[in-house]
């Protein structure tokens, strides 16, 4: 999915909270900012847009020399993720319903709410909310029974993941699963919340799966830069399972691979793109 015209009050928006977020330094802050839009005046609409947000995060890197301001709001969704994932196991949301696989499904989608790049302002109440209404909500796309047949069909499952805490919702569909044929993927290292190999590994993913890392720190999945050991995996995946938006605005240009989106819309311009309403529970193969 390229960059739209709307994906730049975004970024500049994003830009802003950057430079807060790494640094409370107001001359550093104020360099970050004008880096920041120097990126968005050369902006190439072939790009995506976490392709423009990955540098934006490089400059601020490189300008504080602080590599991951957001572990702490990392942690604190982990924790607040594992709380609302005990609840659902205590209540037996999955064994009392009539389909645990498509409830699994809507849990992962609901997960998908975790996501600091859309801005900071998330609470507890709002992740809650979002399992909660994940159960009767209508899901947009091809749907739970769709995925389910791709994955009896297939040898070779890649479960590509987006946000931490978010991962903890994973598991609920990754044990419905053959994890014998899954690869779980993180980031190669810190970008604002999307899940690194410490999260896999202190959320207890690497202990139901095999877990690799793409090689690279950016939102999404760029495969141009992403690591050979990955774009091997990858190529030999006959079904993918792509979480969250960053990844849906870098993956869904591919037409030669199965690729189910499993993510909550919330943008416009991701909605658009789908073809559904901002803030859909999206399960599909199918992009307009």
């Amino acid at each position: 999915m390229k960059i739209s015209y709307e994906c730049i009050s975004c970024l500049a928006r994003q830009a802003v909270e950057i430079a807060e977020e790494y640094t409370s330094n107001k001359e550093m802050q104020e360099v970050i900012i004008k880096r920041a839009l120097k990126e968005l005046a050369k902006i190439d609409f072939n790009e995506t847009s976490p392709e423009v947000a990955y540098r934006m995060h490089q400059h601020a890197k490189s300008i504080t020399g602080n590599n991951d301001p957001y572990s702490n709001l990392k942690e604190q969704y982990n924790n607040i993720a594992l709380e609302i994932y005990n609840r659902i196991i205590q209540e037996k949301w999955l064994e009392k319903a009539d389909d645990p696989f498509d409830v699994a499904c809507r849990l992962a989608i609901a997960g998908n709410i975790i996501d600091f790049s859309v801005g900071l302002t998330l609470e507890y109440s709002d992740v809650v909310k979002s399992v909660e209404d994940s159960i009767k909500h209508d899901i947009f796309g091809t749907g739970s029974t769709a995925l389910k047949e791709a994955v009896e069909r297939a040898n070779n499952i890649m479960y590509i993941a987006d946000n931490s805490g978010e991962i903890i919702f994973d598991k609920f569909l990754l044990m419905h699963l053959p994890l014998d044929k899954v690869t779980f993927v993180v980031k190669g290292g810190p970008i604002v919340n999307d899940a690194t190999m410490e999260d896999a590994i202190s959320t207890g993913i690497v202990d139901l799966v095999r877990v690799i890392d793409n090689g690279h720190d950016a939102q999404g999945t760029i495969l141009k830069d992403c690591s050979s050991t990955f774009l091997r995996e990858f190529d030999k995946a006959d079904l993918i399972i792509s979480k969250g938006q960053a990844n849906f605005e870098t993956l869904s240009d591919i037409k030669d691979k199965t690729i189910f989106y499993l993510l909550r819309a919330k943008c416009n311009s991701v909605a658009k793109s789908i073809g559904c309403s901002r803030m859909d529970y999206i399960l599909t193969d199918r992009i307009n």
